[in-house]
């Protein structure tokens, strides 16, 4: 791996990650209950999805460990409580029993992710992203949802393999 990609980013740090596809780089986000119209089955809150035109989800990549071609990282954002007057939780990424990813709350996440570096770019760093046992992070479109544009679930099961541009933001 290269030095400047070490230097950079096998430590703790929040970014942005933007499917990077076809030169344009698409946010990603949050599912939610009204994204579609019918489909059979209510989508759940906070799967996590590409595409729409607000800012991606700012993630918190705490720095596990790296191997010869990979960065390992326990991945999350804030939550809110579980109860009313309970502490703010952080919900943590993780692979549903079909793949799809998600953030959930997790009191203990022992299952670290992957980064893959590609590419070291003026905006930020080309990578794969794997889940622990290696699989590649894909895209699985979402048709049809209520606002125009592509959106894609993401997932490690199935799909076309997913290429990220990370940014940091701190």
């Amino acid at each position: 791996m290269d030095q400047s990609i070490i230097a950079t980013y096998a430590t703790s740090f929040r970014a942005q990650l933007y499917l990077h596809e076809a030169g344009r780089n698409t946010p990603l986000r949050l599912s939610r209950t009204r994204d579609k119209f019918s489909w059979g089955v209510t989508p759940e809150y906070d799967w996590l999805q590409t595409g729409g035109d607000e800012p991606s989800l700012v993630i918190s990549f705490d720095y596990h460990s790296m191997d010869e071609n990979r960065l390992h990282y326990h991945l999350h954002i804030p939550g809110p409580p579980k109860t009313a007057t309970g502490p703010l939780v952080p919900r943590r990424l993780d692979a549903s029993m079909n793949g799809y990813l998600g953030f959930y709350w997790r009191e203990e996440v022992t299952d670290y992710w992957k980064v893959e570096p590609l590419q070291e770019t003026k905006g930020g760093l080309l990578c794969h992203l794997r889940d622990h046992r290696g699989y590649k992070v894909a895209t699985l479109q979402d048709n049809p949802h209520h606002k125009p544009g592509r959106f894609n679930y993401l997932n490690v099961s199935e799909g076309e393999t997913a290429t990220f541009l990370l940014q940091k933001t701190s």
